[in-house]
């Protein structure tokens, strides 16, 4: 009889203790749910870095520049300097900085375009022995750089998208085939042909950076029209 009461005190005691420690707030908490993360505040807010349309227009100016026989300049080696640093290195950076911003697109067409100048950089660069593999058949090397630069041509259409940017890839896409149809040719005036594409995408290339530069500080003295990039 005395142990059957000694447990029911216990276990009033024990009651009374849970009850005590309820009301001094010593219960254990139920444990907070985690809010779900914001995606958004994962980007970086960056401006639109257009340092990769100059590094593209540099070069694509320079090589069309060459291929238009400027000052009798018939040797475009000078360019793999150019490639390599700017229309290379330089457009590298930028697509990172466009991916850091959520831009899937323009991330993408930044480092197509690195990847462009690396390899034609590569194929001047003697050291490479890529030109050299042809030996003295020229008409096969002309045909190789061909099919090479019909391919650029035909994923350049791939990225087509604003105005602005449209009318410089479409400049661009004639470049390539130009390129590509005097390497199979031969024909010197269809590589000038190319050359003043070239040049008039260069000068898109600044178009579309200067005016993203514009457009990006508080007070411009004047805009460009170029649609949404």
């Amino acid at each position: 009889m005395s142990s059957t009461s000694g447990t029911e005190k216990a276990e009033t005691m024990a009651i009374e203790d849970i009850e005590a420690n309820r009301r001094c707030g010593l219960a254990a908490a139920p444990v907070a749910k985690t809010p779900p993360i914001d995606a958004s505040i994962l980007q970086v807010n960056l401006p639109p870095p257009r340092s990769g349309l100059y590094c593209f227009g540099a070069a694509c100016g320079t090589i069309s520049l060459y291929n238009c026989r400027a000052s009798g300049v018939t040797v475009p080696n000078v360019v793999v300097g150019e490639a390599l640093a700017i229309g290379g290195l330089g457009l590298f950076v930028a697509g990172l900085f466009e991916f850091i911003r959520g831009s899937l697109y323009t991330g993408t067409l930044f480092l197509f375009f690195t990847g462009f100048w690396l390899s034609y950089a590569a194929i001047l660069l003697p050291n490479t022995g890529i030109a050299a593999a042809y030996g003295n058949d020229s008409d096969m090397f002309g045909n190789a750089v061909g099919i090479y630069l019909a391919m650029f041509a035909f994923m350049t259409v791939l990225f087509l998208k604003t105005i602005a940017l449209n009318v410089t890839l479409v400049l661009l896409f004639m470049t390539f085939l130009l390129l590509s149809l005097a390497n199979f040719l031969g024909d010197i005036a269809i590589s000038r042909a190319a050359g003043v594409f070239g040049v008039l995408t260069a000068g898109g290339a600044f178009y579309i950076g200067t005016g993203g530069f514009l457009a990006s500080e508080p007070r411009p003295l004047f805009t460009l029209p170029m649609g949404v990039l």
